[in-house]
């Protein structure tokens, strides 16, 4: 657009237009600019959109968490069915969705009773984030480039922000409005330290091995009711073009005229705090100590970092990271004995000796001179040449950058079905990748934001993507260069898979039926021991237990509190089927109850804030049900659906 104004620019009012792009460029940047085009919406929750870039970024994330977590979990195991059944897209996806529905609805609510945040809060929130800080500081360029990694603009960020700021207040509303009886106290504790006596026999599933059977149609039939277990992952590889401002610097020229009319323009910029004088002490102070003075007795009399000056200026031994990077820089450079000339930090201007070396540690005694940040001189031209030339680079990489990218947008748009264009307009390098699946790939491929593009309903379909900043800078257009779609692998590929499968199958089936024929001998009167016996297995001593038990597998604990109390003259008994597919029997014999009485007020106050969430806990969950359930929520299922295509 911009290239054919240029051309075309006959009248003043072209002038104008010109004029007016590039002042909103110089005031909003690049990436703000680059925040529209086209958007599409999967959902809309009491009218609010989730659009389809949000739920793809959250969706993403929460994937790639459950990736990670199985990994620990069950390692490299790819053919594990927890894999497929755990990272179950279309699972995953409603999952997700739903989630972000309830947060909606929770903002909603929590909008409706009067909470809000200011933007004031909602700043100080950001520059208190770790990952937006530099030095302990924070620092907007870091800001703005982990949002633009992450494909979101700071408006979006804010305004998720801003949800889960609410949300939180409405949370903290509803935990601040509970209040715990010391009755309900009693009785929690009462609960949570009884304690229960149990034995337990277990009947292990691998054991009834040799007693599965699994024949070819009970595969195939498995296999057919399963296909979705045992598809291939959708795949794509890209070819796309690139360019930044970056290489756009080198490529301006700069005439002397031409950074002498830039300094006389912009020398207000070129201030820097006046060390002058205290830079001139410095060296004089250096040459005194090569002549021979003591650098300590040096330090005494001029340092103004008192601590150290009272021990001649000895800082004792420093590891890299410890000072500052000017200070650390110099430090580790120098020879033992050398005296640096004046190095600048945050503090004022130092001279440094180093004193010592052992290993990566120095030793090291400065000197310090204090600088007044508030008293200011104007460089002259020469002192400033350097900066002055990096700063007219840039600002004119900075022009041609949004005059190509305008040139980038309108080729890639007029033309979807090629980058070649843009390419040779643009004297740009197509490039490509390897193939990779929506849980990305490896270099470019990597990034959220190429991953969500690439798998977008109209990149799939033959067109190339908006243009995507994918580093601080950097613009990138890609296209599909290669689709395979998801299918199904042969039969005979994953055979062995299905068939251990069923082995298991059969053999917990196996172990939960014969557990569960003991169980019924068991409650009609059988001696323990003998039904032990007939099975060839044996009860564990008794043992007392509280909720907590972190000895015994849970799924044996949450059975055992869940049982009735025994009767005086003989045991409860019940059965869990365990995750790994073994049956315990469990033998309940006694109930040791506990008194709150002999409780101090420190465990009184943790028990009384311990209940007291898990009751909020308990009415969030209520009140999410009930919104949802009187929710006006539209979901574009098509839509959804297609994004997973």
């Amino acid at each position: 657009m911009l290239q054919s104004i240029r051309d075309r620019a006959q009248s003043w009012v072209a002038w104008i237009i010109v004029v007016f792009i590039v002042i909103v460029f110089a005031l909003w940047g690049i990436q703000d600019y680059m925040g529209g085009g086209q958007k599409v919406d999967i959902a809309e929750v009491e009218g609010i959109a989730i659009s389809e870039q949000d739920f793809q970024r959250q969706f993403q994330a929460y994937r790639e968490e459950q990736r990670q977590q199985l990994a620990r979990m069950l390692g490299d195991d790819m053919d594990n069915p927890l894999y497929k059944q755990l990272l179950n897209e279309p699972a995953m996806r409603k999952r997700v969705l739903d989630g972000m529905i309830l947060n909606r609805l929770m903002t909603v609510a929590a909008l409706d009773a009067g909470l809000r945040v200011s933007d004031e809060h909602l700043n100080d929130i950001i520059r208190s984030i770790p990952a937006f800080q530099r030095d302990g500081q924070f620092d907007a360029d870091i800001y703005a480039q982990q949002l633009r990694y992450q494909g979101m603009s700071t408006s979006s960020f804010k305004s998720r922000l801003e949800q889960d700021e609410i949300n939180r207040q409405l949370q903290e509303a509803v935990a601040g409005n509970i209040f715990v009886t010391p009755q309900q106290v009693d009785t929690w504790l009462a609960l949570q330290n009884q304690q229960r006596t149990l034995s337990a026999l277990t009947l292990r599933a691998e054991d009834y091995r040799h007693e599965a059977r699994v024949d070819d149609e009970l595969i195939r039939s498995y296999y057919e009711d399963n296909i979705a277990q045992f598809m291939t992952d959708e795949e794509v590889s890209i070819e796309y073009v690139e360019f930044s401002s970056g290489k756009l610097t080198e490529q301006i020229d700069i005439s002397e005229e031409t950074l002498r009319e830039w300094y006389a323009g912009h020398v207000e910029n070129y201030a820097v705090a006046d060390e002058r004088v205290q830079r001139e002490t410095l060296l004089a102070i250096r040459e005194r100590a090569q002549a021979g003075e003591d650098f300590a007795a040096l330090a005494k009399e001029f340092s103004e970092d008192k601590a150290s000056a009272e021990n001649g200026g000895d800082i004792g031994w420093l590891t890299r990271n410890v000072m500052e990077p000017a200070f650390d820089k110099v430090l580790f450079s120098m020879e033992e004995g050398e005296i640096s000339g004046p190095v600048r930090t945050s503090f004022g201007l130092h001279l440094i000796k180093l004193t010592g070396i052992k290993a990566e540690q120095r030793r090291a005694s400065h000197i310090l001179l204090k600088v007044d940040e508030k008293k200011l001189r104007t460089r002259s031209f020469e002192e400033a040449r350097e900066e002055l030339e990096a700063d007219y680079r840039a600002r004119q990489a900075e022009r041609l950058f949004v005059e190509q990218y305008e040139l980038l947008n309108n080729l890639s748009y007029e033309q979807p079905t090629t980058l070649e264009p843009v390419a040779t307009e643009l004297k740009l390098e197509i490039k490509s990748t390897d193939m990779f699946s929506r849980l990305g790939g490896e270099g470019i491929a990597a990034n959220p934001a190429v991953v969500s593009a690439a798998f977008s309903e109209d990149v799939l379909d033959g067109n190339n993507s908006e243009p995507l900043e994918v580093a601080q800078d950097k613009v990138i257009v890609l296209r599909i260069k290669e689709h395979r779609p998801a299918q199904a692998r042969p039969l005979e590929e994953v055979s062995n898979v299905i068939i251990e499968r069923l082995l298991n199958e059969a053999t917990r089936e196996i172990a939960r039926e014969r557990g569960e024929a003991l169980l019924d001998k068991l409650k009609d009167g059988i001696a323990r021991e003998d039904a032990a016996s007939e099975l060839e297995a044996t009860w564990t001593a008794p043992e007392s237990i509280s909720r907590d038990a972190g000895q015994t597998r849970r799924a044996v604990v949450n059975a055992l509190f869940a049982m009735p109390p025994p009767a005086a003259d003989r045991p409860s008994y019940s059965g869990v089927v365990l995750p790994n597919g073994d049956y315990s029997v469990i033998a309940f014999s006694a109930v040791t109850e506990f008194e709150p009485a002999n409780v101090d007020e420190t465990q009184r106050q943790t028990a009384r804030q311990q209940l007291g969430a898990s009751i909020a806990e308990s009415m969030l969950s209520a009140l999410r049900v009930d919104l949802r359930l009187g929710a006006d929520v539209e979901i574009y299922q098509k839509k959804l659906n297609g994004t997973a295509d």
